[in-house]
């Protein structure tokens, strides 16, 4: 454990070694003297920057937000995906739209509906000022005698059209019965929504299409498509569908027959058809009756005084337009719920088999998982003893770097929660979460659910202060020291501007050590209150290597060996 808490709180120690190590592989490998010792030096400069010091510690970077995008048992095909896995998205988004056809057919009903109930309230008023009750309810009754017409003939058209489309399915051609006995036929799905009754010939021949064949319609309709295997495909304008199975072949030819005259119990379907649109002419024909009834009697009446009918009379009539109303409603939430829209914007994980023209059934669960979507804002989550967490407070700003990424720079944040329960039994852990100021468009690294973080909570912090890296500085006798470059060549100042690296054949560089007063302590960086200027070149590290040897074998971490005292000026 010691150890782990060593490398956190020294890596950029470490980092400079690496770039060390690999500055001396460089210059030793390039260089074409084999006899002299070369000295190699890490020098960075003074400069101004952030310094924070505060409690450290590690985590986890989750996401703000997970939405599983889970749906109820849908009895429409999925019509519309405009996302996969990976895909972002914003807020407002259409991820995924269902069949719409019926819940468009009950919302114009609906309509229709509200427009007559907005009539009747509208006639209810009027009556409300004519004194005569019985010349107001006959018009009632005449209004509903017409809307029971209207009704009527509107279920005789619906009553036709499932007719036509009862037990429709797809048949092989008579001229190809024998072929086609034991092929597995193409399915057919949707609505036809046509009055014309007839049939649908399919004839399946070779063409370039990406399947290697197309099909030619003809009968009700003529058109040329290409066959897509396991997809629902337009058959024609009419509402109707046909999916072809991997087995079809050049040559196959099929029919649809509407009505499905070839089924056993086509006759006992006509004969219920019948007899229904008999029973709803009948109705229309006693209406239109009671209806010539009621305008003779409206001759004949006397005008009488019936305020509290008229009154209850619009009452009914709101409460009808109200219901109206609701129901409307009701079916445009339906339409609405076809469509699944993301909440906020993220990144779409986790979608298995939603493709179009699918209808998705799930297993025995009431609902079915088509996907997650993660926010774009992220979490970092961490555990802190009782003792530090009695230092910290929802607001607070933290430092976060991704471990993965620690030569990018960091995150800022700030705590958003801290758990009053410890996290187990045994030494008590207290979560904290910080929510990341990261904008996923211009953001240098993408986030990601389950990425590790070095956490910094900040209790002191200076924006723009004189700052040196802490692997700058060395100690004598507790007091903190860095050692100064006194001067480079033009061919060093190059080496330090291409790789932070100095390096000396046979001869030390021009250093000279000096106290420094430090400030605030940093993982990383030290604040300097005096003792060097902005632009100083500092040595970190430096190492003396034979460039006839193969390794590096001797590392010495501090000044170089010609350092000291910087000599008095003359």
């Amino acid at each position: 454990m010691k150890s782990v808490t060593f490398i956190r709180n020294h890596k950029w120690h470490l980092v400079a070694i690496l770039l060390f190590s690999i500055g001396v592989y460089y210059f030793t490998n390039s260089s074409s003297d084999t006899t002299s010792t070369s000295s190699f030096y890490v020098v960075q400069a003074v400069d101004r920057g952030e310094v924070t010091s505060g409690i450290e510690t590690t985590g986890d970077i989750i996401a703000a937000q997970k939405l599983d995008i889970d749906v109820y048992k849908q009895l429409s095909r999925i019509d519309v995906v405009n996302v996969q896995n990976g895909s972002h998205v914003e807020a407002g988004d259409v991820l995924i739209s269902f069949d719409k056809s019926d819940a468009y057919v009950d919302t114009q009903s609906a309509q229709v509906a509200v427009a007559e109930a907005a009539l009747e309230l509208e006639t209810e008023r009027a009556n409300a000022t004519d004194p005569n009750t019985q010349i107001r309810s006959l018009q009632n009754q005449i209004v509903g005698y017409q809307k029971t017409i209207t009704d009527a003939t509107q279920d005789i058209d619906d009553a036709y059209r499932d007719f036509l489309n009862e037990d429709l399915e797809v048949d092989a051609h008579p001229d190809k019965e024998t072929v086609l006995a034991d092929r597995t036929e193409p399915a057919l799905s949707g609505r036809y929504v046509h009055d014309k009754q007839g049939t649908y010939i399919i004839e399946v021949y070779a063409s370039g299409a990406d399947s290697g064949y197309s099909y030619r319609v003809s009968g009700l309709e003529s058109t040329t498509e290409q066959v897509i295997f396991g997809k629902a495909v337009a058959l024609g304008t009419r509402g109707l569908f046909i999916t072809f199975p991997n087995s079809t072949k050049s040559g196959d030819k099929w029919i649809v027959r509407i009505p499905n005259t070839s089924i056993a119990t086509y006759s006992e379907t006509l004969e219920a058809y019948d007899s229904q649109v008999a029973t709803l002419k009948k109705t229309i024909s006693d209406a239109e009756v009671n209806i010539a009834n009621a305008k003779q009697e409206l001759s004949d009446l006397e005008e009488t005084d019936s305020s509290s009918y008229r009154d209850l009379a619009v009452e009914k009539a709101e409460t009808s337009l109200a219901e109206a109303r609701q129901r409307l409603s009701q079916n445009y939430d339906v339409v609405q719920e076809r469509d699944i829209v993301a909440p906020f914007s993220g990144t779409v994980e986790g979608m298995e088999n939603v493709v179009v023209g699918a209808t998705p059934t799930g297993g025995s669960e009431d609902s079915i998982s088509l996907g997650t979507l993660i926010s774009d804002e992220f979490l970092t989550t961490f555990s802190l003893s009782a003792t530090d967490v009695s230092k910290v407070h929802v607001g607070q700003k933290v430092k976060v770097t991704v471990t993965s990424f620690s030569e990018q720079p960091t995150f800022d944040a700030h705590i958003t929660q801290i758990s009053s329960l410890p996290e187990s039994s045994g030494v008590a852990q207290y979560e904290v979460q910080a929510l990341l100021e990261y904008d996923r468009p211009t953001a240098e690294i993408i986030l990601r659910e389950g990425m590790l973080a070095d956490i910094e909570i900040v209790e002191e912090e200076k924006t723009d202060t004189l700052r040196i890296p802490t692997s700058a500085i060395t100690y004598e006798q507790g007091t903190p020291k860095v050692t100064i470059v006194d001067e480079l060549t033009e061919q060093q100042q190059q080496q330090v501007a291409r790789m932070g690296i100095v390096r000396t054949d046979g001869t030390t560089l021009p250093t000279y050590t000096t106290e420094v007063e430090l400030g605030i302590i940093g993982q990383y960086y030290v604040e300097v209150v005096s003792g060097v200027s902005e632009g100083n070149l500092l040595v970190s590290t430096s190492l003396d290597q034979s460039s006839s040897e193969s390794v590096v074998s001797e590392t010495r971490i501090g000044p170089g060996s010609g350092g000291g005292q910087r000599p008095p000026e003359e």
